[in-house]
């Protein structure tokens, strides 16, 4: 049993599926039941509006045709078709529907809507308020017994119109329909041959203005022209956005390009305003030799012997003495003067250089016992120049060297610096 249900109503949703793709509302219809007129038929039903006919004075009666279809969540009426019935005796008065009516009706219905059903009937009484009296009520519980089937009251004169609905024995509106646009050839050929016993074999020619038709045709252009603009704006989004991002890109690249060119244009200054000023103290002082303190122990190429011991070995060697002169004598010796050799004077004139050295500059380990090496900014105030290092900033070098800031002015001016902050690994600050 479920799989029949199943298969019921996925049936059920096809035939859904199959309702009429291009309709106009009229109103607002209701969920549980809905009325479809198809647009030959609303054409056939409003000669007045449609093709600007004269607006008849008498009442008419038509019965409506088509199909009744039940969905899962709702019932549907199709109405493709709708037969006059004739007033033959009196036709200022409202037409009966006797069994003569009925038997042209079902003539009819063989001959040109032979596949459908009655779903309904209209009355159209010009002139006249749309409202239900007890003749028409009895009309309907006599004749429509199906509680599916439905009335269509009509006022041509006022233009005014209503379904209506078998509930709760009355009748009660509806509050709107739907009509659609299909290929309808029954009610076309129906229509033909009323023209035909109207107007003949030869009818008049006649330029119809198919009201309807024109409005669809124009709605559907009217909604192609929107489905294009919308289309294009979308379009248009999108190119415009795919722009900002490219400019938005190009934008953050050309800071980048520029930043980066500031900062090299920064860099070529200080190199240039630093050769600047090392050209120009070429010029101004060009037979000084900058010359470097390096405090260091000199050790003679001798070694530590030779350094010690100098005089030994400036003094000549003397030849041992023979036997004959160890056994002679000992003489006095004489002055300096007269013994010493030009070597030797030589060697003491040297010493007495030294000696006299000595006196006027003592050593100064000796002498000076507690003079310790210069610092390292005695070096620097004492070469005249600092060679900047990574991580130096004009402060720093300043403060290493005066153990201030005092001379920071006196600095920047001497070298040329305008901006204390832009100075480079390498570059050469004269100290004042």
């Amino acid at each position: 049993m479920i799989e029949i249900i199943q298969e019921t109503e996925r049936a059920e949703d096809k035939q859904e599926a199959r309702l009429p793709r291009n309709i106009r509302q009229i109103g607002n219809p209701e969920k549980d039941f809905r009325i479809y007129m198809e647009d030959y038929v609303y054409t056939y039903l409003h000669p007045a509006q449609i093709y600007g006919f004269e607006i008849g004075v008498f009442p008419r009666l038509l019965i409506l045709v088509g199909e009744i279809e039940h969905f899962s969540n709702r019932s549907c009426a199709f109405i493709s078709g709708a037969i006059q019935v004739e007033n033959e005796r009196f036709p200022e008065e409202l037409p009966e529907l006797d069994d003569a009516a009925w038997r042209r009706v079902k003539k009819q219905m063989r001959q040109y809507f032979d596949n459908c059903q009655i779903v309904g009937w209209v009355l159209d009484i010009p002139g006249n308020a749309l409202e239900i009296t007890a003749g028409i009520e009895e009309i309907h519980r006599n004749n429509f017994l199906d509680n599916y089937q439905f009335f269509f009251l009509m006022d041509s004169k006022e233009r005014e119109e209503a379904f209506f609905t078998w509930k709760q024995g009355r009748l009660m509106k509806k509050e709107g329909y739907f009509i659609y646009y299909e290929k309808n050839p029954q009610m076309q050929e129906y229509i033909i041959s009323r023209r035909q016993e109207r107007f003949g074999e030869q009818a008049p020619i006649e330029d119809v203005n198919d009201e309807a038709a024109r409005s669809y045709r124009a709605m559907m252009l009217e909604k192609k022209e929107h489905a294009y603009k919308r289309h294009s704006r979308i379009f248009s989004y999108a190119i415009s956005s795919l722009m900002v991002l490219a400019l938005c890109s190009v934008s953050v690249l050309l800071i980048g390009y520029i930043q980066r060119m500031d900062h090299m244009e920064e860099t070529l200054t200080v190199m240039s305003v630093a050769m600047e000023t090392t050209e120009q103290e070429r010029v101004s002082q060009p037979n000084q030799v900058a010359v470097e303190t390096i405090s260091s122990s000199v050790v003679p190429v001798g070694g530590e012997e030779t350094a010690e011991q100098p005089e030994e070995s400036m003094q000549p060697k003397e030849e041992p003495a023979s036997t004959e002169q160890k056994n002679m004598p000992k003489e006095e010796p004489a002055s300096t003067e007269q013994k010493n050799t030009p070597q030797e004077n030589v060697s003491q004139q040297a010493e007495g250089s030294e000696e006299n050295s000595t006196e006027e500059n003592p050593p100064k380990e000796e002498s000076q016992p507690s003079q310790q090496e210069p610092s390292e900014a005695e070096t620097y105030l004492a070469q005249g120049y600092y060679i900047v290092q990574p991580g130096d900033s004009l402060d720093k070098i300043c403060y290493k060297i005066y153990q201030s800031y005092e001379k920071l002015e006196e600095i920047c001016a001497l070298n040329k610096i305008e901006n204390k902050d832009t100075i480079l690994a390498g570059q050469k600050i004269m100290l004042p």
